[in-house]
């Protein structure tokens, strides 16, 4: 039967298992004083199971919890520190709320319909065990989704560059090392790329020197450096960021074949963008 889209579906006790496993696989548990303060009757369940126990709910809302790395209070209406027994959890007065609603069914359906439909066609074998979909599949740790070189471009459009390199100086300090976003040597020069073709070469200059204060030795890096002092109009420091590109790629035919067309003054030629 066809999955009737205009009716909201119940995620089932089953369907649960999915964000209990992410939530076993990092070692957290259901903690007695959290559960402890966990009103015993649920109101205003529209997704989850009414007959939910209290373990499978607080292993619930910890998994969302790490999924987006937030606390109750992101979605429920109360303040940290506050008792429990002084919340209101049954309001939806807050949008995130509302949210994770509409995340639950989306995570449900992918689940059990979309995905289990993956070895009946002809391109497209699942994985043994299969693959499932949590909060954390998406989010990894933080409440909106957004790519690095994403958010650090939405931040230099809305607040100016010096604000996008404060950014990543902060996520950095705070992320690293734990798969929330990409710091690796490819991701600012991506950005730079996409900011040399929208003729953003300020910008796309400035990323990539932040670039180089943590890959120093990152040819790429100086071969998109060259690009946007080229692009820019600045041929002696396009030439100066192509020569230290060349040092450290010496057996690079591109970045000589570069090099030696910008000491005679040519213009770049389509092949070479």
């Amino acid at each position: 039967m066809a999955h009737d889209r205009t009716r909201p579906r119940r995620v089932t006790a089953g369907s649960v298992v999915p964000l209990l496993l992410a939530c076993a696989a990092t070692g957290l548990s259901p903690a007695s004083r959290l559960q402890a303060q966990i009103p015993s009757k649920y109101e205003n369940l529209k997704v989850l199971p009414k007959d939910i126990t209290r373990d499978s709910l607080v292993s619930v809302m910890r998994g969302f919890a790490l999924g987006l790395g937030v606390r109750c209070h992101f979605c429920h209406v109360g303040k940290e520190g506050q008792p429990f027994a002084q919340w209101d959890f049954k309001s939806d007065q807050k949008a995130n709320k509302r949210k994770a609603r509409f995340m639950l069914r989306m995570v449900e359906y992918l689940n059990q319909e979309r995905l289990p439909t993956l070895p009946s066609r002809a391109d497209a074998r699942r994985e043994d065990p299969p693959v499932t979909v949590t909060c954390h599949t998406c989010h990894h740790g933080v409440p909106v989704p957004r790519a690095l070189g994403e958010l650090l471009d939405l931040t230099a459009r809305r607040e100016g560059i010096d604000s996008a390199v404060a950014l990543y100086g902060a996520l950095r300090e705070r992320f690293y090392g734990d798969g929330s976003y990409d710091f690796g040597e490819r991701t600012l020069v991506e950005l730079a790329e996409r900011l040399v073709d929208a003729k953003r070469t300020t910008e796309a200059v400035r990323f990539l020197e932040l670039n180089l204060e943590r890959f120093p030795s990152s040819a790429s890096t100086y071969l998109a450096l060259a690009q946007a002092h080229e692009a820019a109009g600045d041929r002696s420091a396009a030439i100066a960021a192509l020569e230290k590109a060349a040092e450290l790629r010496p057996d690079d035919r591109r970045i000589r074949a570069q090099l030696e067309r910008l000491k005679k003054g040519r213009t770049r030629q389509p092949e070479e963008s």
